[in-house]
C-alpha cells in the first residue's frame, strides 16, 4: 500500500512539475506573434471581491504582495511581467529555476503586521509604475486609492471580505482567469488541465483513506493552537488524501482550540501548518508533541504528526496542488 501511495503521489508531483515546465517553456513564432487587444479578448470585464472591473489590455507591469501569487503567474506564463515584490518566498515552494527568476525581482521595503500583512505606501508602489497589484487590500492599499493613480488592484479571492469556499476547482478556475487577464489562455488552460490530473491522481488512491485528521496552525512563540474548519483550503487538501476533519463544521475558517478538545476528538493524523521557513520539522512537531497530555492523542502516540509549510495548504493556489504530494509522501513513508 505504501509503495502504491508513493508512486501515485510521485505521479502527482511529476504532473505539477510538468505544469511549470509548460508555463515557463518556449513556444514557436506563431504562438508569440503580436495580437491586438481586441483579438486577445480585451477589453475584459471581471469581478473581484464583489466589484466589477474592466481591463482595456493585458497588464504588462505587475507588483505582487503575497508569497503564493507567483505560482499563479508561473502557471500562466506571465512571471516575466513582474516588476516588484513585497514578500520573500520560501525555496520549498518554488524550484531552483523559479527561485532564480524570483531573486531578480526587486523587493520593496515594507513593514509587516502581526498577522503577516505588509504595510507600504502608495508612493512606493507608484515608483514602480505597475499596471496591476496582486495580493490583498489594506487600510492604505485599496481598489479606490490605486484606481485614483491609474493602477488596478486585484485582491486574491481568499483575502476578500466574503471569500469563496476553497477547493481545488477554485484554484483551477483562478488559473484560467489569470490566463484571460494576461492574454495567455492557451498556457493557462494547459496548466489547469495538468493540475486537475494531479488532483485526480491523488484522490483516486488516497494515502490516508478513512483516517481522521486535524490541521493545526502552530508558531514558535508558544501561543495557543489554532484548528482549521472546512472553510480553510487545508480541508479539501486533507479530503483529497482520504482524511476526515472532525472540526469541519465550525463556522470560522480558523479558531483557537485547546489541547483537551483535540484529545477529545483523538485524530489519527495531525497536520501542523507553520510559517517559519528555517524551522526544522522535528522542532515543529515538538511544538505539539511536547505539550503535557499530548501523548494521549492517537496521532502523537503513533508518530503520525506531519509538519507542512503554510502555503502548501493555504491560501488556494497552485502551491497547494504541490502540497498534495508533499503531505502525501510524508504519510506514505
Amino acid at each position: 500500500m505504501k509503495l502504491l501511495a508513493s508512486r501515485l503521489t510521485s505521479v502527482a508531483l511529476l504532473v505539477v512539475l510538468g505544469l511549470l515546465a509548460a508555463s515557463c517553456g518556449g513556444s514557436d513564432d506563431s504562438s508569440t506573434a503580436p495580437v491586438s487587444a481586441e483579438d486577445a479578448g480585451f477589453p475584459l470585464t471581471f469581478t473581484n471581491c464583489g466589484k466589477e472591473f474592466t481591463l482595456d489590455s493585458a497588464p504588462e507591469r505587475v507588483l505582487i504582495m503575497e508569497p503564493a501569487a507567483p505560482s499563479l503567474l508561473f502557471a500562466v506564463g506571465a512571471m516575466d511581467r513582474v516588476v516588484a515584490r513585497i514578500d520573500d518566498f520560501s525555496e520549498e515552494y518554488y524550484n531552483p529555476d523559479e527561485m532564480a527568476i524570483l531573486d531578480t525581482v526587486p523587493a520593496l521595503q515594507a513593514e509587516f503586521t502581526s498577522t503577516g500583512g505588509a504595510m507600504i505606501s502608495i508612493e512606493t508602489i507608484i515608483d514602480y509604475e505597475p499596471d496591476i497589484v496582486i495580493g490583498y487590500d489594506t487600510e492604505i492599499i485599496t481598489h479606490d486609492a490605486l484606481a485614483d493613480v491609474g493602477i488596478q488592484l486585484y485582491v486574491m479571492p481568499p483575502f476578500c471580505d466574503n471569500p469563496p469556499e476553497p477547493s481545488f476547482e477554485s484554484i483551477v478556475e483562478e488559473v484560467r482567469l489569470y490566463g484571460r487577464l494576461f492574454g495567455t489562455e492557451e498556457i493557462a488552460n494547459a496548466s489547469a488541465a495538468q493540475m486537475e490530473a494531479a488532483v485526480t491522481a491523488a484522490a483516486d488512491s488516497p494515502v490516508a483513506e478513512g483516517k481522521t485528521a486535524v490541521a493545526l496552525g502552530v508558531g514558535t512563540g508558544g501561543g495557543p493552537l489554532y484548528a482549521y474548519s472546512s472553510l480553510g483550503m487545508v480541508h479539501p487538501l486533507m479530503e483529497a488524501l482520504g482524511m476526515t476533519n472532525p472540526f469541519a463544521d465550525f463556522g470560522e475558517r480558523v479558531f483557537e482550540v485547546s489541547l483537551e478538545e483535540i484529545i477529545d476528538r483523538n485524530p489519527d493524523i495531525l497536520v501542523l501548518l507553520y510559517w517559519e521557513v528555517d524551522l526544522p520539522p522535528e522542532q515543529v512537531r515538538a511544538l505539539v508533541t511536547d505539550l503535557p497530555g499530548a501523548s494521549s492523542i492517537k496521532a502523537v502516540a503513533e508518530g503520525k504528526v506531519y509538519p507542512l509549510q503554510f502555503n502548501f495548504a493555504e491560501p488556494p493556489s497552485p502551491i497547494v496542488v504541490r502540497g498534495l504530494s508533499v503531505l502525501g509522501d510524508q504519510i506514505a513513508e
